[in-house]
């Protein structure tokens, strides 16, 4: 009987985990399907308005020349260039391997960046920096939190200091499908090498003509492009962790319903034996009650 009674107990206990698995999966299939649609709309336009940047540098490289010697000097000044490493992390577990995987990452761009600033986004990754400056007592790392519903206004403040650092990066999952996701490391910023610079004459000599002004045109649409840029970044790592949450939740759920049917067969084997225990008891006495009449 005690057996029965530790089974049902089980059962009770992987019930209410698979039905809570399963609200989860369904919440995260929500938000996914209602943020892939302006995501995957929106990676268009900013891969698009990219381009035209490259373009428009290439018009008028000569004025990020001038722009970039004044910050190389105060960089000089400090004897070492000045990198930011800006890592997008999640709020909360039960979302597979989409922390496991970034932290990889991070173990092999740490040892590359000893020096390097680490601004971390999400609660995750801050208690994961939290650990790794206690080993390394040299890491500066800096917590950065945005809310669910992320705009412009909440990155302002990190992005206000992309103009102290010679290099930036960015570490977080990008998404590719329902099934696949990347933890990609890529560069925001980088000043551009005077060795790469031709003669600015020839740089200044564009295809295109501008009204009013070329310098004011590449200054709008950078600072634009930046910002939604990055915006699109943060919720490509967004997207990508609603789709690591829904996989891992379903499989939960899946899991769930398997180990029921098991602990349901358990069960019926046991109170099976059960009964045929509490027969063969009725039997016995019922053979004693007969021999002694």
């Amino acid at each position: 009987m005690a057996k029965v009674n530790e089974i049902k107990e089980q059962q009770v206990v992987v019930k209410s985990v698979g039905d809570f698995a399963n609200s989860l999966q369904q919440i995260a299939t929500m938000r996914m399907v209602s943020l892939r649609k302006s995501v995957l709309a929106s990676r268009r336009f900013v891969d698009e308005a990219t381009m035209i940047l490259r373009e428009l540098k290439r018009e008028r490289k000569a004025l990020f020349l001038k722009e970039l010697r004044k910050v190389d000097r105060s960089f000089k000044l400090r004897g070492r260039e000045k990198e930011a490493v800006i890592i997008v992390s999640s709020y909360q577990g039960l979302c597979g391997s989409y922390n496991m995987e970034i932290f990889k990452r991070i173990d092999k761009v740490v040892p590359k960046h000893p020096h390097a600033d680490y601004f971390v986004i999400g609660s995750k990754g801050q208690e994961y920096f939290r650990k790794l400056t206690l080993k390394n007592l040299h890491l500066h790392y800096y917590p950065y939190d945005i809310p669910e519903d992320v705009r412009i206004e909440h990155l302002q403040r990190l992005i206000n200091m992309f103009v102290y650092y010679d290099r930036i990066y960015l570490i977080y999952s990008k998404y590719i499908n329902t099934t696949t996701r990347e933890v990609v490391f890529i560069k925001l910023s980088e000043p551009v090498i005077e060795e790469e610079i031709v003669d600015q004459q020839s740089l200044m000599e564009g295809k295109f003509i501008f009204e009013p002004d070329i310098d004011k045109l590449i200054a709008n649409v950078t600072a634009k492009l930046r910002y939604a840029l990055f915006r699109q970044q943060i919720l490509d790592s967004r997207l990508s962790l609603y789709t690591s949450q829904m996989i891992a939740m379903q499989t939960a759920s899946d899991n769930a319903v398997d180990l029921l049917k098991q602990l349901q067969m358990e069960y019926n084997k046991a109170r099976r034996k059960m009964i045929d225990k509490k027969i063969q008891e009725v039997q016995a006495g019922r053979a004693l009650w007969a021999d002694g009449e």
